[in-house]
């Protein structure tokens, strides 16, 4: 299609503006947060019985065919922390998700709007959903995340976190404790030196959940073989997985 001069240039700008944003945003240290963003949940009775972690969109600004495993190779992480922490909480298994989002043909877009994740979670069976997205432009990465009841659609959570891409693995476990606070799962930090986190571990483990899913083993064990010798801190995730 054609696009006017004046059309590509608003778009060019539109580009650079979003850059822009998110290397701001990724400035902070992957500590920094609104401090009310994560507020816990204050009544025994308000905590829910089950959460169902979705994938995760990627808004990833250059090269986001290469950063596209992430969506939901970031989902079956949160989810390992969490079924890891000894919570009464029910973390749905990944591969039941990924069986309905196969199901309903979303599996391989991993996009979900609010209205659309509300009703995964029903047909689920689980009180809450989490989902969210996740954008990488150089070597910063930021992290999205909504965590709804289902039954009202009541936003319990909403949080980001932002740092660089070379620490990767621990934006995410940081991630996983602030979902775990959220709904009072505890979750102990990392040991230190658990793991460089580089990013490209997680895009081989990332690509190894698809190629398990296809069905293709020998190509998964190779990526996960590579994920782990990246950075050993994803021996555990590798280890939680079913299928192998």
């Amino acid at each position: 299609m054609f696009y006017p001069g004046h059309m590509i240039k608003a778009r060019i700008l539109g580009l650079v503006l979003t850059a822009a944003a998110m290397v701001t945003a990724c400035a902070s240290p992957p500590t920094a947060r609104d401090p009310e963003a994560t507020v816990p949940l204050k009544r025994v009775d308000e905590i829910p019985k089950t959460l169902a972690i979705l994938p995760f969109e990627n808004n990833s600004v250059t090269d986001a065919e290469r950063f596209e495993p992430l969506s939901r190779g970031l989902a079956a992480m949160l989810i390992t922390d969490l079924q890891q922490s000894g919570t009464t909480v029910k973390i749905i298994e990944r591969e039941r998700i990924q069986a309905l989002l196969k199901e309903i043909a979303l599996g391989q877009s991993g996009v979900l709007d609010q209205e659309t994740a509300v009703e995964v979670g029903r047909i689920l069976g689980a009180q809450t959903i989490a989902f969210g997205s996740f954008m990488v432009l150089l070597d910063q990465v930021r992290i999205d995340v909504r965590i709804v009841k289902v039954e009202t659609s009541e936003m319990l959570m909403a949080d980001s976190i932002t740092g660089r891409s070379g620490e990767f693995i621990g934006l995410q476990q940081d991630l996983a404790r602030r979902i775990g606070r959220s709904l009072r799962i505890p979750l102990e930090a990392p040991a230190a030196g658990a793991g460089g986190g580089d990013i490209g571990a997680a895009l081989c483990f990332s690509r190894g959940l698809d190629a398990l899913d296809r069905g293709d083993k020998a190509e998964a064990r190779r990526l996960f073989d590579q994920a782990v010798a990246l950075d050993p801190g994803y021996r555990s995730q590798v280890a939680n997985l079913k299928g192998l």
